[in-house]
C-alpha cells in the first residue's frame, strides 16, 4: 500500500518537473504547462484521492498566499487610484463573457462564471513574469499592481456570492439570498478580526521555534478554510481570509518565507488536477468558442490597460504595455472552471479551460515582446525644425551682421596671433 501511494506521488511530481523544465525552454508560464501535462495523464492509472488531496491543498495555498500581498494600510492609502482603475477594468472585462455565455444560450449562471473567467487577470503569471523581466521599476507596473489588488478583491467577494449560488442543491433566489448574506457575514467577521485583533495575532503567532510557527500558522489555516466550507462557501475564500490575517502583523515575511516552497509543490499539483478533469474530446469540440473566447478577453485586457494608462498620464507605449501585461488569465479562472463543473455545466467549464490555456500562452509571450509591440505601434517621430529651435522669421532676414573680426576674415586679411597666454597645453 505504502509502495503504491509513494510511486503515484513520485510520478506526479516527476511529471510536473519535466512539464515546468520545457515551460522554461520555451520561455512560458509554468501554468499552462501543468494544465497541458494534466490532459496528456488523463488516460494514465494515477492514485484520484491522492491528486484530489493534495489539489485541495494547493488551492488553499495558493489562495492563502495572495491574502497575504494584500496590506490594508497601502489599500486604504491609495484607495481612490486602485478604485477608478479597478473600476475601469471591471466595466471594460467582465461584460463581454457575461453577454458571450447569455448569447451561446448558456443560461446567467454560466454567464456570471465565464464573465468571471475572463475578467481576472493572473495575478501569479503577471508577478512572477514582471519579476523574471525585471520591469518592477517600469511606470506601467504600478498601475498594474493596482488593477491586480481591485481583481483580487472583487473575485474574492465574486467567488463567496456564486459558491453561495451555485454549490447548494436546488438554488432559488430565497437561498441565493441566504447564501451570499451568509458569505458576506463570513468575509466581515474574520476582516474585521485581522484589522481590530491584530495585536492578539501577533501575540498568538510570536513562537520562536519555526516548527511550532509553522504548525500553528497551519493550523489556522485549514480551520479557517473549513469554516468557509461550512458556512457554505468555497475553502478557497477561507484560505483568503487567513492569508488577510496574517499579512497585517509582524509575521507577514516569515510565513512567505516558510510556505513558499509548499505553496509552489501543492499549486502545481492542483493545476495538474484541473487538467486532469478535462476531457481533450471534449476540449476539441469547444476550441473554436474557447479561443474566440481568448480573442475576445485579450482584446478587452488591451482596451482597458490603455483606458488606465492614459487615465494615469503614461506614455502611449507604457499604456499599451499596461495592457498587455493584464492580458494573462490562470489561477482564478481556472477555479470558476472548477465551479462550473462541480455545478454540471462541464462545457462551459471545458470552454473555460481552453480560453485559460490560449490566454495564459498569449499573455505569456505579449508580457514578453510588449516593449517590442509598443515601439512598432508607436515609433519615436523626428523632431520638427521648429522643435529643433530653428525659427524660420530669423531666417528670412539673412544671417546677423558680421562683427569687425568676421569682416576682416572675409577681406582676407590676417588675424593677429592669439596672446601666448591663452594658450592651451
Amino acid at each position: 500500500m505504502h509502495g503504491n501511494f509513494l510511486l503515484g506521488a513520485g510520478a506526479v511530481l516527476g511529471a510536473l518537473a519535466l512539464a515546468g523544465v520545457l515551460a522554461r525552454l520555451l520561455g512560458q508560464s509554468v501554468i499552462p504547462a501543468y494544465i497541458l501535462m494534466g490532459i496528456a495523464l488523463r488516460g494514465v492509472a494515477l492514485d484520484e484521492h491522492l491528486v484530489e488531496v493534495l489539489a485541495t491543498l494547493g488551492v488553499v495555498l495558493l489562495l492563502f498566499f495572495m491574502g497575504l500581498e494584500f496590506s490594508l494600510g497601502a489599500l486604504l492609502r491609495n484607495r481612490r487610484r486602485i478604485v477608478r482603475d479597478g473600476s475601469v477594468d471591471l466595466l471594460v472585462c467582465f461584460p463581454p463573457g457575461l453577454i458571450a455565455g447569455l448569447l451561446l444560450g448558456w443560461g446567467w449562471t454560466a454567464g456570471l462564471l465565464l464573465g468571471g473567467a475572463l475578467y481576472v487577470s493572473s495575478s501569479a503569471i503577471i508577478a512572477k513574469a514582471t519579476i523574471e523581466m525585471r520591469r518592477s521599476a517600469n511606470p506601467e507596473t504600478e498601475s498594474a499592481l493596482g488593477v491586480l489588488v481591485f481583481e483580487d478583491l472583487a473575485m474574492a467577494l465574486f467567488l463567496a456570492m456564486i459558491s453561495g449560488a451555485v454549490l447548494v442543491d436546488q438554488p432559488d433566489a430565497g437561498r441565493v439570498v441566504v447564501g451570499m448574506g451568509r458569505a458576506m457575514l463570513f468575509c466581515g467577521v474574520v476582516t474585521a478580526a485581522a484589522v481590530f485583533g491584530r495585536r492578539l495575532l501577533e501575540r498568538a503567532f510570536d513562537v520562536e521555534s519555526d516548527e511550532l510557527f509553522l504548525l500553528l500558522v497551519s493550523a489556522v489555516l485549514l480551520l479557517l478554510s473549513w469554516a468557509a466550507i461550512s458556512a457554505g462557501l468555497s475553502e478557497a475564500i477561507g484560505a483568503f481570509l487567513a492569508g488577510l490575517m496574517l499579512s497585517e502583523t509582524e509575521h507577514r515575511e516569515r510565513v512567505q518565507r516558510m510556505f513558499l516552497p509548499l505553496e509552489g509543490l501543492f499549486a502545481a499539483v492542483f493545476f495538474l488536477s484541473f487538467g486532469l478533469s478535462v476531457n481533450p474530446r471534449a476540449l476539441a469540440e469547444v476550441w473554436p468558442v474557447a479561443l474566440g473566447l481568448a480573442v475576445l478577453g485579450a482584446a478587452a485586457k488591451v482596451g482597458a490597460g490603455w483606458w488606465i494608462g492614459r487615465l494615469s498620464g503614461h506614455p502611449r507605449r507604457a499604456a499599451l504595455s499596461l495592457g498587455l501585461t493584464l492580458v494573462p488569465r490562470g489561477e482564478f479562472s481556472v477555479l470558476l472552471a472548477g465551479i462550473a463543473a462541480a455545478a454540471g455545466l462541464t462545457r462551459v467549464s471545458t470552454t473555460i479551460a481552453g480560453a485559460v490555456l490560449a490566454l495564459s500562452l498569449l499573455g505569456t509571450a505579449g508580457m514578453r515582446y510588449a516593449p517590442e509591440i509598443s515601439r512598432r505601434a508607436f515609433p519615436r517621430r523626428t523632431p520638427t525644425l521648429a522643435e529643433r529651435g530653428f525659427m524660420p522669421d530669423l531666417a528670412m532676414h539673412g544671417p546677423p551682421p558680421a562683427g569687425p573680426r568676421e569682416e576682416r576674415r572675409r577681406a582676407g586679411e590676417k588675424e593677429a596671433p592669439a596672446p601666448p597666454w591663452l594658450h592651451s597645453d
